[in-house]
């Protein structure tokens, strides 16, 4: 049999162990097991509805700006050069 120091450091490790469940992104609360990450199916719901609502999105950046290009077509802007290419 262990003894009675052994088992109570044995108990302290295994409740060290367990994570708290993390908070509800939607309302703030305790996260349930069942509806991870979310406290319940209601608070799911809402986060899908955003989602179709299109609430959640990456702001986005044209990758092309249209005034660089006619600059370069134009010939105002000449890309950099080498000396090897000349």
């Amino acid at each position: 049999m262990m003894s009675d120091t052994k088992q109570n450091r044995q108990s302290e490790s295994a409740k060290s162990a367990v994570k708290p469940l993390p908070k509800c992104p939607t309302c703030g609360a305790p996260a349930d097991a069942k509806a991870r990450p979310f406290c319940s199916s209601r608070c799911a719901d809402v986060d899908l509805g955003n989602w179709f609502q299109g609430k959640y999105a990456i702001p986005a950046v044209d990758a092309a700006d249209d005034t660089i290009i006619d600059a370069l077509l134009a010939g105002d802007m000449a890309p950099p050069q080498d000396e090897d290419d000349r």
